[in-house]
């Protein structure tokens, strides 16, 4: 059964995030104005034209395929292109020129003659956009007199060829767009992604490899790796959450497929209003276009979405091959990320005081993230990956590293710069060098009377999404008018490289390891005190193992970290302290279970309290598993005055693998309560030396996986009979190794913490 086009989860993202822009701010500052400038023996791109000069040369072809629609046969236009798109779909052309709208009585009269049903435009409106396609590209260059047309826009989307074969040639033929009807079709995923069936758009702009005789693929399963633009089609017009929520799901899976792309642009269309939609990791921008009253400015924004380089379509030229690698080609074709990392500085909107800078390329298995964050519309969209440097000019392969990337908040110290400060702390990871490359839109991006409004969905609907059939009732999104661009999270998208790649501590070997590991995490925290740094996510997803049983542990994720104490010197040079302090937010920052009794204690006294989880509650079970704060609040104060208090007659008692380690943790208690008790205070040394008095006292093997006495069972029982509760398996392509982890000894669930 598919998932109900409205999610409430998407919808309260939904709600105030989506912008509205004039037609002609949008076109020249989001389909003109973002693309990066061309990397040479990256991007492979052939078209670079300056924005200014490119939207002019779209105006004139828009004008004359309009000209061309107008007077159809009599047009030489008209004939060229209807003999390229007869060759491309191995159609007639009378076939193809009965299929395309022509444009008279200031309307594109095939969106109106005989269409009842939505299904009844996919036909006219999908052959309009391939006759505007295709008139681009045939008419993107002046035609020389050798050749009817030009081909030059294809050049821009080059074969993908290998990125650690230096000398690598693109292979021809080059690569080739076009729109698909694709309501009928199956969409298929790749492994690492998890979503819900019925993803299917009505048209998809999809990327394919040319054929012998320059036929049109029609594939009976798309990939969404290769969809370029997604296109929902209604038969009225409107602008409610039904049709802006299954929008954000096709635009959701595009950003879980695609890890090279920045930004995506989508399409809402009716038989009078086209809306074309700009997303990024902060909001929505769209604009509304009459394309039979503005038939010009609709077909340049067509035209431009058929004819864009893979950066203007919001493809990161820092990968090889950035958004040409098709679904089946990326067991073949391997990715390099080119990282230039530079000293980082404190917050986003500094500059570095060094100039210098030096080029990490990592050969990286971009198929196999380590963690993947769920699929959240406006998020840090958090991935994690690994593979070998690449060392030498002959691409060798060097040691191995672990890449980070993320949308950080830019009014949040750099990450980066946290482990710059830590460099000489033990235990903490080792970063190798980071960049923070490409912003979101922000307010500057925009002229006074730009911005026309926001969209929210009305309060009175919103308030009873609970008790709505969402797969029916209709959730009007009204237009809220502004004066100014609304206050959003401005994010920059950061990449860090770190040394080594640790181990899940689910991997440990035995009681002995795990009590050395401990230390050493204490180690790291305490040098994280020193330095003034509060981590605030420590949890056991962020408790790394060494990478073997001779390698140290240590702490990850600074993502949320602070400065304990915010002084002057700690905020950035162009905004003041007020601006750069947090507001205090009704949200409890980390990951839940984890987070300090103390805190939630002095929150809950305060301010109501509320704590987001990307995740659906009923993949959790347990008090200390739940999103209620209240409930994990009250459930670990009793387990600290009751389970741990030593002068209650309760023996502490753990299932599992680790049970003898009841006693270190019921000695720590007591210490515990003994200095509360007399107001004195713990230091690390304290607690070192409860892991040392426990670790020369345990059994020989204690905590080892053995196998039981005449056990002939699967891996399963065998988990079992060990106390241990089922688990994914980690060594899976794809499976994040910090997700959905269980083990009865410990009886925790690591899931992904929040915070902006």
């Amino acid at each position: 059964m598919a998932a109900p086009i409205v999610d409430p989860q998407i919808l309260s993202e939904l709600h105030g995030n989506v912008i509205l822009i004039k037609p002609e701010a949008f076109i020249q500052n989001l389909m003109y104005g973002r693309a990066e400038f061309p990397t040479a023996g990256v991007t492979g791109t052939a078209v670079s034209l300056p924005n200014d000069e490119r939207r002019s040369r779209d105006e004139k072809l828009a004008e004359d395929c309009l000209a061309a629609l107008a007077t159809r046969n009599k047009s030489k236009e008209f004939n060229n292109v209807v003999q390229s798109l007869a060759m491309d779909e191995s159609q007639s052309t009378k076939d193809v020129v009965e299929g395309v709208s022509p444009y008279t009585s200031n309307k594109f009269t095939k969106l109106f003659k005989g269409i009842k049903a939505e299904e009844d435009l996919y036909r006219p409106l999908a052959a309009l956009f391939a006759f505007i396609g295709h008139f681009y590209r045939c008419y993107f260059n002046e035609s020389s007199e050798n050749e009817v047309w030009s081909m030059e826009i294809d050049k821009s989307w080059p074969r993908a060829v290998h990125p650690m074969r230096p000398n690598s040639k693109p292979r021809p033929p080059a690569l080739r767009r076009g729109f698909l009807i694709s309501y009928d079709k199956p969409f298929r995923f790749s492994p690492h992604v998890q979503v819900p069936p019925g993803l299917q758009p009505d048209i998809s702009l999809v990327l394919f490899k040319k054929a012998k005789k320059a036929k049109l693929p029609s594939p009976a399963k798309i990939h969404w790796k290769d969809v370029k633009v997604p296109i929902t089609v209604k038969l009225r017009d409107g602008f409610d959450a039904n049709r802006v929520c299954q929008m954000a799901r096709y635009v959701r899976v595009i950003k879980m497929e695609q890890f090279d792309r920045n930004f995506i642009f989508s399409i809402l269309i009716s038989k009078t209003k086209c809306r074309v939609f700009y997303w990024d990791a902060s909001q929505i921008y769209v604009t509304e276009i009459d394309m039979h009253k503005e038939p010009t400015m609709f077909i340049q924004v067509i035209g431009r979405l058929a004819s864009m380089d893979p950066q203007s379509m919001g493809y990161d030229a820092r990968f090889s091959n950035s958004g040409r690698v098709l679904a089946s080609e990326t067991q073949t074709i391997a990715t390099k990320l080119e990282v230039v990392s530079a000293a980082p500085t404190q917050f986003h909107d500094q500059h570095s005081k060094s100039e210098a800078h030096s080029t990490i390329d990592i050969d990286l298995y971009a198929g196999r993230p380590l963690f993947q964050a769920p699929g959240l519309l406006f998020s840090h969209f958090t991935r994690v990956w690994e593979g070998p440097e690449v060392v030498g000019a002959d691409g060798e392969s060097g040691n191995l590293r672990v890449v980070k990337q993320n949308w950080a908040n830019t009014k949040r110290v750099n990450e980066a710069f946290f482990y710059e400060k830590t460099r000489e702390v033990p235990n903490v990871v080792r970063l190798v060098g980071s960049e923070a490359r490409c912003h979101t839109i922000d307010a500057s991006t925009w002229s006074d009377g730009d911005v026309m409004g926001v969209y929210r969905a009305d309060q009175w609907k919103a308030e009873l999404v609970p008790h709505l059939n969402l797969a029916t009732d209709e959730i009007p999104f009204t237009i809220y008018k502004c004066d100014s661009h609304p206050q959003t999270f401005s994010r920059v998208l950061v990449r860090m490289v770190f040394e080594e790649k640790g181990r899940s501590n689910l991997e440990v070997r035995d009681s002995r390891e795990l009590l050395e590991a401990m230390k050493q995490w204490l180690t790291g925290l305490w040098g994280l005190k020193e330095k003034g740094i509060l981590h605030r996510d420590v949890s056991s997803g962020n408790l790394l193992l060494g990478r073997d049983a001779d390698s140290p542990a240590f702490i990850i994720d600074l993502g949320l970290a602070q400065w304990e104490d915010q002084h002057e010197d700690n905020f950035s040079n162009h905004q003041s302290k007020e601006e750069r302090v947090a507001k205090a937010q009704p949200q409890v920052i980390g990951t839940l279970p984890f987070v300090a009794l103390q805190l939630l204690s002095a929150k809950i006294a305060s301010v109501t309290l509320k704590h987001k989880s990307i995740m659906t509650s009923n993949r959790f079970s347990g008090a200390l598993l739940s999103t209620d704060v209240g409930r994990v609040h009250a459930r670990k104060t009793a387990f600290f005055a009751v389970d741990l208090n030593p002068d209650y007659d309760y023996r502490l008692e753990l299932d599992g693998r680790f049970k003898v380690l009841a006693h270190v943790l019921g000695r720590f208690a007591t210490m515990i309560w003994d200095r509360s008790r007399n107001k004195g205070t713990i230091d690390a040394k304290d607690i070192v030396d409860i892991i040392d008095t426990e670790i020369s006292s345990l059994p020989h093997g204690s905590g080892m996986k053995v196998k039981p006495a005449g056990y002939g069972g699967s891996k399963r029982k065998l988990q079992l009979a060990e106390g241990q509760e089922e688990r994914v398996d980690e060594n899976r392509p794809g499976q994040s190794s910090r997700m959905l982890r269980t083990t009865r000894s410990s009886s925790r669930l690591v899931r992904p913490r929040v915070g902006k």
